[in-house]
């Protein structure tokens, strides 16, 4: 980074932002032209508090804003070839902590991030007349929920999520069935092609990383079914910096690596069997190496939700979900590795408690009750209520050094609730505020067990 302030690519990118969105505009009369531009403007101001749930650290309130400005383009020569690229940059202040407080050299409280393409793709449909399509580049890829592929870029906190990829879906329309072969390859960086065009080079993950998936999913088997099965491998190549430092988002952090080949064999359902009743399970099995390890792990989530089709949409669901956890008796490792699911599934404030035993975004050794309702309060607002009450597996940490993080009394993570208003006002502007609490349980050594909490505001405009 070389700037102390972001103004400058923010002033550009809002007269990008603008042109784009007039752009838009003229082309909705335009209809011959097969090119189709777009814009969105992303704006957040974030409260943290107690992060590491230690409230004599001068680090743990965090208090900044966020600032992701995001132009587009889509052309479609053809109806068989579609072509897109994005161009983004985010940008952050923070008011907490101040730059002499942070424990690592290079803390930025004005941030300046990189200007790069995060999608970058061209999709071929229907080659030569048949039901075979492929998207080539960096693209977007999420898988069922998302539970294991989502998030191709962690470390950069939902600033992106792409995936450097070749994916081809065959669909067998006569049997209700698709199926998709990936192949993805992870730089742990922003340095390779497309790379920044302001120079900005940041840490994405911590890692060098190859995989494949083999995804099938039916919908012809069970009436109102979705059925899934997949086979994912993973291979991991540590991106050894200094420290295990890694630099996103104005504050530098360590981070460790993750190394081994590791495979994961899983199955979904997703299935409406009445008008009131959503049913959702997952399951997934682990094994190969990871770390200097034999992995030999186990995951599941599932969710119930019933809605009573009232004018009001309420509805109420029941969840469980289980990670397995290292056994500290064992030789190998147990701990559930959630690929490409870092990202808040379920806690926006988790995201920033996980590196006490694991890494950033990185769930693992847990097991999470979850209560909750929902509500259309207006036509344009979503409301809805969570109660987690949270366990551990196991009393392991990812290193020894983490280890005083914990008690070793209970499994015990504590109760956190969450609240969220989502607001839709038109296609060109919505909104939503979170807000989290935890209270933290026994499971944590005595100096970690301050309570935290998590809230956002956030504005999208979109053209």
């Amino acid at each position: 980074m070389t700037s102390k302030c972001p103004s400058t690519w923010l002033v550009l990118l809002a007269a990008a932002l603008f042109s784009a969105g007039v752009s838009a505009a003229t082309q909705e009369t335009e209809t011959v032209s097969g090119f189709k531009p777009g814009a969105d403007l992303r704006l957040r101001q974030v409260f943290i508090g107690n992060v590491g749930l230690n409230d004599q650290s001068p680090t743990a309130d965090r208090t900044f804003q966020r600032y992701r400005g995001r132009i587009w383009g889509i052309y479609a020569p053809t109806d068989h070839i579609v072509g897109t690229a994005r161009l983004m940059w985010e940008g952050r202040h923070y008011n907490k902590p101040k730059e002499n407080q942070w424990p690592v050299p290079g803390f930025e409280t004005w941030y300046d991030g990189g200007l790069f393409f995060d999608l970058l793709e061209v999709a071929f449909n229907d080659i030569g007349g048949t039901p075979l399509s492929v998207k080539l580049g960096r693209q977007e890829i999420i898988l069922g929920n998302g539970w294991l592929v989502l998030e191709g870029t962690p470390i950069d906190g939902s600033r992106t999520i792409y995936f450097d990829a070749a994916r081809a879906t065959y669909n067998l329309a006569s049997i209700g069935t698709t199926l998709d072969l990936i192949y993805l390859n992870q730089d742990a960086d922003t340095g390779r092609f497309p790379s920044p065009l302001n120079g900005v080079i940041e840490d994405q993950i911590e890692q060098y990383e190859t995989g494949a998936i083999l995804y099938a999913r039916n919908k012809s088997l069970v009436k109102a079914t979705d059925l899934d099965a997949y086979l994912i491998y993973k291979s991991s190549t540590p991106d050894n910096t200094p420290g295990n430092i890694r630099v996103n988002n104005g504050a530098p952090f360590p981070s460790p690596p993750d190394s081994g080949v590791a495979y994961t064999l899983g199955m979904r359902a997703e299935s409406k069997p009445t008008s009131h009743w959503a049913l959702r399970a997952e399951g997934a099995y682990q094994w190969g190496t990871r770390n200097n390890a034999d992995l030999d792990a186990f995951g599941f989530n599932a969710r119930a939700t019933y809605s009573l089709n009232d004018p009001l949409a309420n509805r109420f669901h029941l969840g469980y979900e289980f990670l397995s956890g290292n056994d500290p008796d064992s030789n190998g490792t147990q701990a559930f590795d959630p690929l490409w699911g870092r990202w808040p599934q379920w806690s926006e404030l988790m995201i920033y408690q996980w590196p006490l035993e694991s890494r950033v975004g990185e769930a693992t050794n847990l097991s999470r009750l979850n209560l909750g309702w929902g509500i259309q309060a207006h036509p344009t607002t979503l409301v809805t209520v969570d109660y987690h009450a949270l366990w551990a597996d196991e009393m392991t940490t990812r290193t020894p050094a983490q280890l005083v993080n914990l008690s070793g009394e209970s499994r015990f993570r504590g109760h956190l609730a969450a609240v969220w208003v989502k607001t839709k006002l038109s296609k060109h502007v919505a909104g939503h505020l979170v807000a989290e609490y935890l209270w933290p349980g026994d499971y944590y050594a005595e100096n970690r067990r301050d309570e935290s909490y998590f809230v956002r505001a956030e504005l999208n405009l979109t053209w």
